[in-house]
């Protein structure tokens, strides 16, 4: 007991002490406001704004000391460190020739800068819908080994997709997919998935129009990936499906529309009862539903419809 106080009094004093200090450190960290850039961090992002084409300006908030409040990045509120890099073109959606050309001029381009990897705390990085002219998806982004969510789709990539990807175990979300391509000169393509293993942590698969024609094995390296609930594999030139597999994983949502196996419908494709959405659709299926749909009480959007 302090000398010529009571016991209560100094417990009150000292309860008094605690909850300014604790007031201090909250003012201290919460709020954008007192977010301070870290300069290797802000330098990063600078040599990422060098190396990019933008014929909009949509970085040109990327200046001064203060990254944390430029418009695509979003930082943690206690560190400061960089989490998030948001590019994704905001006109996505077009209609008029307008909105098309709106679309255009906000497509970003150019290089990936690998100072992308002194962003040692990034979780999230989407590029989608922008215009990478053919570029090959870089190798070095399998090394961010914090990323989260992962969206290079209708990006302009082309090329072999880099196996480094299968390094991102902590990746919850990919998007991969690809420009619609006659020609084959803009698209991705890959021909086993072997590095998918890898991605132990992955929820959500969407590789639309990827060319996955020479991957005949894409079924039992899918069926690895332990927390799977959502695959997208629409227009993937795919053609052949195994007849017969025990699913490992148990999806929401499977999207195989659009591609061309010209056989009976697998029997497994009706043994996951947790499906809430399946699209077979397009993909030259023959013969009888097999047994089993009565049984998938979840399910809510059935589409198997032949397109002619």
């Amino acid at each position: 007991m302090i000398m010529g106080l009571s016991m209560t009094t100094t417990s009150t004093l000292f309860y008094i002490a605690f909850l300014t200090i604790a007031a201090f450190h909250n003012c201290f960290c919460d709020g954008s406001s007192n977010i301070v850039c870290l300069e290797t961090e802000r330098q990063a992002l600078l040599n990422v704004k060098h190396d990019l084409k933008d014929l909009s300006n949509r970085l040109s908030s990327w200046a001064g000391q203060e990254c944390c409040q430029w418009a695509g990045v979003v930082c943690d509120n206690s560190t400061g460190h960089v989490h998030e890099i948001p590019l994704r073109n905001p006109y996505g959606n077009y209609g008029t020739r307008g909105e098309y050309e709106t679309y255009l001029r906000n497509m970003l381009g150019g290089k990936i800068n690998p100072s992308l990897l002194d962003l040692k705390h990034l979780r999230h990085l989407d590029l989608s819908k922008n215009d990478f002219e053919g570029a090959h998806i870089p190798n070095f982004i399998g090394s961010i080994g914090s990323l989260r969510y992962l969206n290079l789709s209708y990006a302009g990539f082309s090329g072999i997709i880099p196996h480094q990807l299968g390094n991102l175990s902590m990746l919850r979300y990919l998007g991969l997919c690809s420009v619609f391509d006659v020609y084959g000169e803009l698209e991705l393509r890959d021909d086993n998935l072997q590095w998918l293993p890898g991605l132990i942590s992955l929820q959500q698969l969407d590789i639309r129009q990827v060319n996955l024609s020479r991957a005949s094995n894409w079924l039992q390296v899918i069926n690895t990936l332990p927390s799977l609930v959502e695959l997208h594999l629409s227009s993937c030139e795919l053609n052949y499906v195994s007849p017969s597999i025990n699913i490992n994983y148990t999806l929401s949502i499977l999207d195989l529309s659009n591609n061309n196996f010209e056989s009976p419908i697998p029997r497994w494709i009706f043994s996951m009862s947790s499906l809430v959405s399946l699209d077979i659709s397009g993909c030259n299926f023959y013969g009888s539903i097999p047994s089993g749909l009565q049984n998938m009480t979840s399910l809510r959007v059935f589409d198997a419809s032949i397109i002619i």
